[in-house]
Order: structure tokens, then sequence, then C-alpha cells
């Protein structure tokens, strides 16, 4: 396994995907970018090389971009060092740069197979977060259709091209026609034995994932403000990391202006097997994501997440997610820009037991038949079996 963009315990690459493989018996090592370089064995028995990289921007694409303008060099060659040294039978990257050395990978003397696991359409979240107006957006939209093509291109020296939602997979539809990509969904690995009783949890809603304006940080804030002259104890909890500080501290003048200290929890990022606890912790799953084109296709993992464990999920009224939780009936679905019927609805789950229990029911429910990491396993499995087994590249 091989990323940049993503931590070495990342929730789908490593407790998911590499924990798959190691428990079917191969060995599996991950390589990835960090603070310091490090090399150590993970308590699974998968071992995890971590390449020193020195970051330029907080956001990562702009750090990509400022790279490529300034021709400077990045932790890629000694990736690339670490791979060859390895000699696996398969290399499998997550993180558009991995692209940089993708072709030298096929290449290698061993002849491995390379797997190109594409999470999302970077072009699409790279306009989807910088919605600015002006020259620079038109800079960032032309450099986004450059991106796309490139990663295109790259893709045809592959093995296999594993794409996480069906958007992303007719993206490369030119390698699906050759049998060459397969979809994996990130369905959640998370399944808990037991619910904790309604009464006896901590807070009445929980937002778990990166806190920012486009997944409607302000929004819940709002919301909660409107809800506390009727709910005054009512208490929400906002867990993940905020990115930029100015945006934190906008956040944390709304709270302390409207006096918010008491309803709104603000937490810092936790490890993936200590986030069951808050969720065990919590009554309503909120995925306020604003009508950008990356949220209308994209499963947002934290959804099902929530649904594991019992709770309902309020969530914006478009897109793949709204089709999800409006079928399964397990959560209600509101206009993301309106912290109004976001409070309503909140105000309905908190208040309506009977319906509360519905939802949260019927969310378990279609956990355990469809939406869980077990079912996509087996894919991942058989792919890997079919191109280990194969006799030759073009076999």
């Amino acid at each position: 396994m091989i990323s940049s963009l993503h931590g070495l315990y990342d929730d789908r690459i490593y407790w998911k995907e590499a924990l798959s493989l190691k428990k079917a018996g191969y060995e599996v090592v991950h390589i990835s970018t960090g603070e310091a370089d490090t090399d150590t064995v993970s308590e699974h028995g998968i071992r995890l090389m971590q390449v020193k990289r020195k970051r330029y921007f907080r956001q990562p694409y702009l750090d990509i971009l400022f790279r490529r303008l300034t021709f400077r060099t990045g932790p890629y060659k000694k990736i690339f060092a670490l791979c060859a040294a390895i000699r696996a039978d398969a290399y499998h990257f997550h993180d558009i740069q991995i692209n940089k050395i993708g072709r030298q990978l096929t290449k290698l003397p061993n002849a491995p197979r390379v797997i190109y696991d594409a999470h999302e359409d970077y072009a699409d979240l790279l306009i989807s977060q910088h919605p600015n107006r002006g020259l620079m957006r038109l800079f960032i939209r032309i450099y986004a259709v450059w991106l796309n093509h490139w990663e295109r291109s790259c893709a045809a020296n592959y093995d296999c091209i594993i794409a996480a939602v069906d958007h992303i997979y007719n993206k490369f539809d030119f390698m699906a026609v050759l049998g060459k990509a397969i979809i994996l969904h990130n369905y959640t690995a998370l399944q808990p034995p037991a619910i904790k009783p309604y009464d006896d949890k901590k807070y009445d809603a929980i937002y778990c994932g990166q806190i920012n304006a486009v997944r409607g940080a302000m929004q819940i804030l709002e919301a909660v403000n409107l809800l506390k002259s009727t709910l005054p104890h009512i208490r929400v909890l906002l867990l993940g990391p905020v990115p930029g500080y100015r945006f934190k501290i906008q956040l944390e003048q709304f709270i302390s202006e409207h006096h918010l200290e008491k309803n709104i929890d603000l937490h810092d990022p936790v490890a993936y097997r200590d986030v069951e606890a808050y969720y065990q912790d919590s009554r309503i799953g909120l995925g306020i994501f604003m009508p950008v084109s990356i949220f209308y296709y994209g499963l947002q993992i934290k959804t099902f997440e929530y649904m594991a464990f019992g709770l309902p999920v309020v969530c914006s009224n478009f897109g793949t997610i709204r089709d999800i939780v409006t079928s399964s009936r397990c959560g209600v679905t509101v206009d993301p820009q309106s912290p109004d019927e976001i409070s309503k609805a909140l105000m309905e789950l908190l208040t309506n037991r009977d319906l509360y229990s519905t939802l949260s029911t019927n969310g378990m429910e279609v956990v355990k038949s469809t939406f869980n990491w077990k079912l996509e396993e087996a894919k991942l499995l058989r792919l890997y079996d079919h191109l280990l087994k194969q006799d030759s590249r073009g076999g």
C-alpha cells in the first residue's frame, strides 16, 4: 500500500483494505508520508513506513500546485526506492501524486501488479474547495482540467483501477471496458455488538469529519442557536480537524457571541478505534453538506457509521446519500443551507421517540445487510486472487 495524502492508519487503507489482506494471508506494507522517517510494525503485523515530507501549504492540492510551479522535489524518489527494495508482488496506491512513480512501478524487474485506488475525483474536489471567483478561480479550473487528463493518462498503464463510487468508475470507463476497473465502496467496518441506551448518551447530535464551510459547520451552529431557546440543554459535538485557523476563529467567535459554550463541543480528531465511543455517546448523526458537485455523487463514510450505531441521520436533501437515507428510512433530509430546517429536523427526532426508534432500527438493519465492509472485502480479495494468479501481464 502506498499513499501520500492519507495517514498510516487511514480508515479505508489500514483498517479496511490492509487488514483484510493481512487476515487473508498476505504480507502487507504501507508506505506513506509524514513529519519524520519511521519504520515500525503495527499490532496487526503490518509494516508501516513513513517518509518525511516538507509541506508548503496546509491544503494538499495547493501544496501539489506550488511544488509543480516551483519545481520542488517531493518524497517520491524515496518512496520509489523503498518500493523497489521491497520487491512486492503488487503495489496498491491511493493518492493522485503517486502517479508520478506509477509507471516506474510497472517497469520494476519483478513485474509486479500495479493498482490505483481512486478515492475521490481530485480535479472536482479541488474546484469545490475553492469556490472563489476571479483570476484564481480560473487558474484553478485550468489546472483541474490538466490534472484530470494527466490522471486518466497515467491510469492506462496499470493493471486495475479501484473506484470508491460509481462516478469515479465512470471516469475511468476506458479501463472498465477492458475489465480493469472495479468499485469498492467505502462502507463501514464498524458494527457494535450493542448500542448505549438513549437516556445514557451525552450528546444530542454529532458531526464527525473535517469541519469547514462546505461541510455545513456554520449552519449547524446556527441551527443549535435557534434550538437553544426551546431545548436549552441541547449539546452537539463537532469532532474533527478544522483546516485553517481563520475558520476556527470564525466558529469560536460565533459560539462566544451566541453563548453556545455549553451547547457546542469542538473536539480535535481522534484515532479511528476511538471514534466508536463518541458514536455510542450520541443520539443523531449530522451530514450537512453544501450543494457542490462532489457531494452529489459522494458516499460520506460517516453516514454509514452513524447508521451502524443506531443514529438517525440528518443529511442534505440531494445526491446519493439522500437517496440511501430516504430509501432506507433511516433519517431526515433537509436543505443544507437552511438552519431553520436543520433545527426542525433535530427537534422532531429529539421529541418523537417512536420516529427516532424506527429510523434508528432501520439504519442498523440496512448496514448489517448492505452497507458494510465485509461485502466489499470479498471483492478486494477476489481482485488480488485474480491479479496475482495471472501468468502474464496480459493474462
